[in-house]
């Protein structure tokens, strides 16, 4: 319509030769409306843009606000008395309609928290006041920031400010994502953190922390998908069974790989894996290594997994660079959980998330000489499970999407580790900054 609107008058004006009636246009005005309209629409696409609409919509209303005085003081005196009654009326509502909702904000605020910020992390947050030194600093992904500090009461390196924007891409980077102890605790040690955390809904955040800790190649950019198993494709063989789960996720990186003398290649973006296989024994144990199964250009591929979690890391030392981790699934029934399968369920690890850090501490529960676990607080769900249950010892679980604890680690840094002050710089390098 804005544009229509140009080219109409654009039209006009040429064809009457009166082109000097654009210089009585206020180009702020046109600014401040299409900002607002822009606005309004990207707080139709993510809720947290609504505090945009506080800048033009301010604006909008007190240059409306002034401009009425102005005009008014122009209008004949009969008609002067009438506008500002209207006036008076309508700031009389203003007034009575602000001080109801502040009535009714404060009431609720009293007795609100976060939705996310649920039993599991009061209980947490708890065990943080009560069980750390006031002088702590704790380091996670930054979307904990404001409750660590809140409700935990302690230093965090990142929070929801994001005013050091850069500082969540060396976390996405080298503490999340990250394969080496040691860049880690570098980037760690310069920010004097004490405890590390991973919340389990940093499982669905791997895409976002991964393409924010990217270089420029996008190097570390992944994501974490569940594959549930189905019956109804269990086969039984004559010494074993094979399970099958499915999914489906596009692969994260290209995929080369001999297959029976062939060379296959599956692109990244293009190819995905669409299902797994697992063979077992009567015993439970593993028969062979995990199959993929790989779909491309609606060809399949079978291929073996090198890696896989199933109550113990596992390393075949051959196949395609990639694993899968197995934990409970769960129905839930009229808000209890039902038919526990102890292998219902599964991650795909690609190459990119296998061995990093996140997979190693909060999966695999690797036995870390650095990151010491000091406090697991289980998911309710869980929690339940073990009070009912004792024998079930599972940290995670399959309802209606992934569960798992809140986990916190000590941190113990190695007596030779250096300070790298680089890792307080504030400021992108350019070849990300141009990427980003």
């Amino acid at each position: 319509v804005f544009t229509l609107t140009i080219l109409f008058y654009y039209y006009k004006y040429h064809k009457n030769n009166e082109f000097s009636k654009f210089e009585s246009i206020n180009f702020n005005l046109i600014f401040i409306s299409v900002f607002s309209l822009f606005t309004i629409i990207s707080a139709r696409g993510l809720i947290r843009l609504v505090m945009l609409l506080a800048i033009p919509v301010s604006i909008i209303i007190s240059y409306f606000a002034v401009s009425v005085f102005y005009d008014l003081r122009k209008w004949k005196e009969s008609y002067k008395l009438f506008s500002w009654l209207i006036i008076g009326f309508v700031l009389l509502l203003m007034i009575f309609s602000g001080y109801a909702l502040y009535n009714q904000i404060s009431s609720e605020a009293a007795q609100y928290a976060p939705a996310t910020y649920n039993q599991q992390w009061q209980k947490a947050m708890a065990w943080v006041r009560d069980n750390t030194p006031s002088d702590s600093v704790f380091a996670h992904w930054w979307d904990y920031g404001y409750w660590l500090q809140s409700i935990g009461e302690r230093a965090t390196i990142l929070d929801g400010g994001n005013l050091r924007s850069y500082w969540n891409h060396l976390m996405g980077r080298y503490v999340l994502t990250g394969r080496e102890n040691k860049d880690a605790l570098e980037f760690l040690y310069a920010h004097n953190a004490t405890h590390f955390l991973i919340d389990s809904s940093d499982i669905g955040k791997y895409t976002a922390f991964s393409f924010i800790g990217s270089d420029k190649n996008l190097d570390r950019s992944s994501y974490i998908s569940s594959l549930l198993k189905d019956p109804s494709q269990t086969q039984e063989t004559k010494n074993s069974t094979i399970y099958a789960y499915f999914g489906g996720t596009t692969l994260d990186d290209d995929l080369t790989y001999d297959l029976d003398g062939k060379r296959i290649f599956l692109p990244a973006g293009k190819a995905g894996i669409g299902a797994v296989l697992i063979e077992k024994d009567s015993n439970g144990s593993l028969v062979s290594q995990p199959k993929g199964v790989y779909v491309y250009q609606n060809e399949q591929y079978i291929i073996p997994l090198r890696y896989i979690y199933d109550s113990q890391f596992i390393d075949f030392g051959s196949g395609a660079e990639a694993g899968v981790f197995i934990y409970p699934s769960a129905l839930l029934s009229a808000g209890a959980i039902q038919n526990i399968d102890l292998t219902g369920a599964m991650f795909y690890l690609s190459n990119r998330t296998v061995k990093s850090q996140l997979a190693r501490l909060y999966l695999y529960n690797e036995d870390n000489q650095y990151f010491k676990l000091a406090h697991k607080e289980d998911d309710p769900f869980i929690a339940a499970i073990k009070s009912q249950n004792p024998q079930f010892n599972n940290d995670f679980i399959y309802v209606s999407g992934f569960r798992g604890p809140i986990k916190i680690w000590e941190i113990n840094y190695p007596l030779d580790i250096e300070f790298k002050e680089e890792y307080l710089s504030i400021e992108y390098p350019t070849e990300l900054r141009l990427a980003k």
